[in-house]
């Protein structure tokens, strides 16, 4: 499949996200291209499509995509949220392979994201620490500080911190069990119950239910 092949089947409203995901796997070259659109074509249509085949297949086989972290990194500081979105997603998908130690050198920059200019962006790095937390057990208590200091290190609405919450507590849930010093996890959970959030209230009073709070 030549490129711009490549570019018209990937970029139809229907796209066979797993069809895609399997040939990134098995074929280099088709891979390359893949990454490569997804960096750099202008059309949203394009370059969507190819993150989610990205995204999908880096979660399969992320020894694969390795490879392309320093472009895939490069993208944290995009103008585009979406392309921002995009790394945070696909480098916490890599951080199980990270034999480099890579994501030592862009700590700050990935995390930075957690007030990011775009508040979706700001879930989406929420979100994506929890695999991070997985993948790299040593560095737990300091990602689970920094999401402990939410109000601090964001500069949103109450209404937007407090919708955080959630997906912070969606974190935590995860790795309760793996948390050294739970008391600011459990004095987290229980300000949550009070909180202007219905999602977040619901979530906090399922967590004090289920760790016995």
């Amino acid at each position: 499949m030549n490129t711009d092949a490549l570019i018209e089947a990937i970029s139809v409203k229907d796209v066979n996200v797993d069809k895609f995901a399997q040939l990134a796997v098995s074929d280099e070259r088709i891979r390359d291209e893949i990454v490569r659109q997804m960096v750099a074509h202008p059309n949203i249509m394009v370059y969507y499509h190819c993150y989610y085949v990205v995204d999908k297949a880096s979660r399969q086989r992320p020894d694969l995509f390795y490879p392309y972290w320093p472009e895939i990194a490069a993208l944290l500081k995009h103008p585009n949220s979406y392309h921002r979105d995009f790394a945070l997603t696909i480098i916490a998908n890599l951080t199980q392979v990270d034999q480099d130690d890579l994501f030592t050198g862009i700590y700050d920059d990935y995390f930075a994201h957690i007030n990011d200019d775009k508040f979706m962006t700001g879930q989406c790095c929420v979100q994506n620490s929890v695999k991070i937390l997985r993948h790299r057990p040593a560095l737990r208590e300091q990602i689970v500080a920094l999401l402990l200091d939410i109000d601090h290190q964001c500069t949103y609405t109450e209404k937007q911190k407090a919708v955080l919450r959630a997906d912070i507590l969606d974190v935590f849930d995860d790795v309760y069990e793996q948390v050294r010093d739970k008391t600011g996890v459990n004095a987290f959970i229980q300000k949550s119950i009070s909180s202007i959030s219905p999602k977040t209230r619901r979530k906090a009073k399922e967590l004090v239910k289920k760790h016995n709070l």
